[in-house]
């Protein structure tokens, strides 16, 4: 399929950047083409290390056989999880784990579950989330939402909610929250920080990503030549757009 839209390069003038120009026009005349990125990147200015902020629990160790130890830390870069691994002991072992943890700097949110409900813990207070007919965010989900909004940076406007600091934050927490291989605590990382790994690694002086905030979340997306999908395009594109548009350009079924 044909490119429609106008194409805008900026160049050097050197010829070496004119033939590069004239084959792009070439390639983008008579393809299709899709351009975009997973995530984006935070500097990493310091470090949090897990192990050592939960230095009073019995954590499991890579060499450890597991069933002898408390809870089991996964960090990934600016996002963690800790599993409580006795799950008859969950509902006390959270709640002492989230306090111990809201201590801990360089964290911007604990997420976990309770009752139904997901709770997230900020420095700017605790918020309950569920689905429901509440509140609609810009994708068309439907929540229902208790407590400090100004934990997600919530902003609410005739009963459509956003968040300009923590883009879709409810649907992606839930969604998380929700998976079975999930950790019993969700943690995202504040801005400059990153999770060490077991490893002893991080991405100090360099970038990283993988929290819920703004920085690490929107990504770069460039379409050509392709025609809207059924329905048109979102108003906020997530990753999982991308196959359905790929779907349709191909005729291919869902």
């Amino acid at each position: 399929m044909a490119g429609t839209g106008p194409i805008l390069i900026a160049y050097d003038g050197s010829p070496g950047a004119r033939e590069a120009i004239a084959r792009a026009g070439q390639i983008l005349g008579d393809h299709a083409v899709i351009v975009m990125s997973d995530h984006s990147q935070t500097a990493v200015a310091d470090r949090v290390n897990l192990r050592e902020a939960l230095g009073s629990w019995d954590v499991l160790m890579p060499d450890q056989e597991p069933g002898t130890a408390e809870i089991a830390v996964c960090p990934s870069q600016r996002s963690a999880q800790v599993y409580v691994l006795d799950p008859e002991r969950r509902d006390v072992l959270v709640p002492r784990l989230v306090r111990d943890l809201s201590k801990v700097e360089g964290l911007d949110a604990i997420a976990y579950r309770g009752n139904g409900e997901g709770i997230v813990w900020t420095p700017r207070g605790e918020l309950r989330f569920a689905p429901g007919d509440q509140l609609t965010d810009s994708r068309g989900g439907g929540w229902s939402v208790a407590g400090k909004r100004a934990a997600l940076g919530l902003e609410v406007d005739h009963g459509r909610v956003q968040s300009r600091s923590h883009p879709l934050a409810l649907s992606r927490l839930w969604s998380a929250l929700q998976s079975p291989r999930t950790g019993d605590l969700l943690i995202s990382a504040d801005g400059g920080y990153e999770f060490v790994d077991w490893g002893g690694i991080a991405h100090l002086g360099g970038g990283s990503h993988g929290s819920l905030l703004r920085g690490d979340s929107l990504g770069a997306l460039i379409v050509c030549g392709l025609e809207p999908p059924p329905g048109g395009y979102p108003d906020r594109w997530t990753i999982a757009d991308i196959t359905s548009l790929v779907l349709h350009h191909f005729t291919l079924p869902s």
